[in-house]
């Protein structure tokens, strides 16, 4: 008995069209280069900045009655210097036919375009972060969690060395974050911490400071476990200079465009003593 429909015999006459609604990947968000000292707009027309560091080392002494004689103090200062040395991109190619089919629908070319420029932002990102690891002081160890006592051992030091924690931020990897800070209790329940944190979200502020979770912060290796460095840290620790993201678009012999995504960068450590690392196991 025939049904009149034999397989998928229509199939010729079904359109097939690319719908101008398109889906991407999730992208992070990005908080070193909104934090940490700019140095790009100094850094225009050369590849150096040096940036001079004025120490505490005036001795007060007493002045004679009779004489008036103030003690001289040599002056003798450092400098930091910040190189803009690092250069990385991406690039796609799209052929004349390829353009003309496929920007009937959505802007491939712009959306490409908005993907290599999150990549190098990940790349600068990860690049500055990579800097809290030559921070001096550190609070706990790769081998351990990450405890409440660890934090409050860093704020102890901070204020010992003079560093004013509301011009810090805290950088803390989600897992780190989750696995360990929201376990404690004191910052999870409202009779100690003084108000429910589960049911109204995440703390973005602990002990006053604004804290941000990045899976870009660094890792440390060492022959028996991987550690993770997490930080409070000042704005002024760390300094970069950035040229860029810029984008070319270059015509080839060919009948196709090459489009091409470039940052260039420098980052360096500038006070190696204004933060802590957060150190904790990876486990």
């Amino acid at each position: 008995m025939t049904t009149g429909y034999a397989g998928d015999k229509y199939d010729m006459y079904r359109p097939e069209i690319w719908t101008p609604r398109i889906t991407r990947y999730m992208r992070e968000k990005f908080y070193a280069a909104k934090f940490f000292l700019d140095y790009s707009a100094d850094i225009v027309n050369a590849d150096t900045v040096h940036i001079p560091h004025i120490s505490d080392q005036f001795s007060i002494t007493a002045i004679p009655t009779t004489t008036g004689e103030v003690t001289l103090t040599d002056i003798s200062e450092t400098k930091t210097d910040l190189s803009v040395d690092q250069w990385y991109g991406a690039a796609f190619v799209m052929t004349k036919f390829e353009q003309r089919e496929i920007m009937k629908r959505p802007n491939i070319i712009n959306e490409y375009s908005k993907a290599i420029g999150h990549k190098l932002g990940r790349t600068v990102e990860t690049a500055i972060l990579a800097n809290l690891t030559s921070v001096t002081p550190v609070a706990g160890d790769s081998v351990t969690d990450l405890y409440s006592t660890n934090l409050e051992t860093a704020f102890g030091i901070l204020e010992s060395n003079s560093v004013p924690k509301e011009e810090c931020r805290i950088f803390i990897k989600p897992k780190v974050y989750w696995d360990d800070i929201m376990s404690i209790q004191k910052y999870y329940d409202a009779s100690q911490f003084g108000r429910a944190t589960v049911p109204n979200g995440a703390h973005d502020i602990l002990y006053g400071v604004p804290l941000v979770m990045t899976s870009n912060l660094p890792e440390s290796y060492t022959t028996t476990s991987l550690g993770l460095t997490n930080a409070i840290v000042h704005y002024g620790a760390i300094a970069f200079a950035l040229g860029g993201a810029d984008f070319t678009t270059k015509e080839t012999e060919h009948l196709r465009k090459k489009i091409i995504g470039d940052t260039m960068y420098g980052d360096v450590i500038l006070n190696p003593t204004w933060g802590v690392q957060l150190m904790c196991t990876s486990d």
